[in-house]
């Protein structure tokens, strides 16, 4: 099970909802910028994001070859059901879409790159507190030996110089990622079911786009806080071509509404602009369009979280996670979400 492997960060099966009738579906690229067409297949992998590394031992891969492959299966089914819209979805449907949406927004690439940047910068400021003193640094020993029984064969005084000269590195193990990926999951899914849901139903000569980030939270306009549970914010999710979830305040209401053309748009232009490398679509001139009319048509220059420290003393700090506002789209003179 040690053999490297593509790991879908969008699933596949989700990705073909979005597809012409070849299969097939537009893929602009921000970093290349430039369209080609491509297979969902050869779209939003990267190798072993999934992988498990133990030490001295092939990579295990059954994270993503079970556990995710289980997941994926139960929400394509619930996923089915609801753009179907034959029947009222029952609150199993309804729990197995939440938790593939959350999932969807656990199991991203740039959430490990910020679990790791937030496990690194708590090590390094651990270390630098540790240090502040080799009488701190002789009681940490201390304690270490203590709850352990091991001795450590190093002086508290080559400790405190190293991390001063900055001749430690730490290094963040795929752990603490994939630990929070179903962990996260598992709270984001409770709290959208507790939310009013709408499934909104584009017009037949129009549709709705995919992109490679595809939970959209979209603030109340002017807004400055930027969350999941911030009153007003509005969350997207393209279910299909035709389909895309909509879900809102609190709530236990679900219904299936109509929406007209500039209503599509303006949800397609929250979509690219949400992307972070990947938009994609069964129609070449309608995704380039809404690329050039969300100003999406390069990376971004900044990620869209950021991990600080304030307030340093020698006696501690306060670690800050902000969620950087980006470009956000409303309809009509009130700037309404959709």
């Amino acid at each position: 099970m040690g053999d490297a492997r593509k790991h879908h960060y969008v699933p596949v099966f989700y990705q073909k909802n979005f597809t012409n009738a070849n299969g097939l579906f537009w893929v602009y690229d921000r970093q290349r910028t430039a369209s080609q067409e491509l297979a969902p297949k050869v779209v939003c992998s990267q190798k072993d994001l999934y992988a498990i590394v133990p030490s001295q031992a092939p990579k295990d891969q059954r994270l993503e070859s079970q556990a995710l492959a289980i997941a994926d299966g139960m929400c394509a089914a619930a996923l089915r059901e609801l753009i179907t819209g034959k029947m009222p979805p029952n609150l199993t449907t309804m729990a197995n879409v939440a938790y593939f949406v959350a999932l969807q927004a656990s199991r991203l690439p740039s959430t490990s790159k910020h679990i790791s940047d937030v496990y690194r910068k708590v090590a390094e400021e651990f270390m630098r507190l540790s240090a502040v003193s080799v009488e701190r640094m002789e009681e940490l020993i201390n304690q270490y030996s203590e709850a352990t029984g091991e001795t450590l064969n190093v002086s508290a005084e080559s400790m405190v110089e190293a991390i001063k000269g900055n001749h430690l590195e730490v290094v963040v193990s795929e752990r603490p990622f994939l630990e929070h990926l179903f962990r996260n999951a598992d709270f984001l899914s409770k709290v959208f079911m507790g939310m009013s849901w709408d499934i909104l139903l584009a017009p037949a000569d129009t549709g709705f786009i995919l992109c490679d980030d595809p939970l959209v939270i979209v603030p109340p306009y002017g807004g400055k806080d930027i969350g999941v549970g911030i009153p007003g914010a509005v969350k997207y999710f393209p279910l299909s071509r035709l389909c895309c979830l909509r879900i809102s305040d609190t709530g236990e209401t679900i219904r299936y509404r109509k929406i007209d053309k500039e209503k599509v748009a303006a949800i397609n232009k929250n979509i690219a602009a949400n992307s972070e490398r990947f938009v994609m679509g069964p129609d070449r001139a309608q995704l380039e369009t809404v690329v050039n009319d969300s100003g999406s048509q390069k990376m971004d220059l900044q990620p869209r979280r950021k991990v600080f420290l304030t307030n340093q003393t020698d006696g501690g700090s306060l670690q800050v996670v902000a969620t950087i506002p980006g470009r956000y789209f409303y309809v009509g003179e009130n700037h309404e979400a959709p």
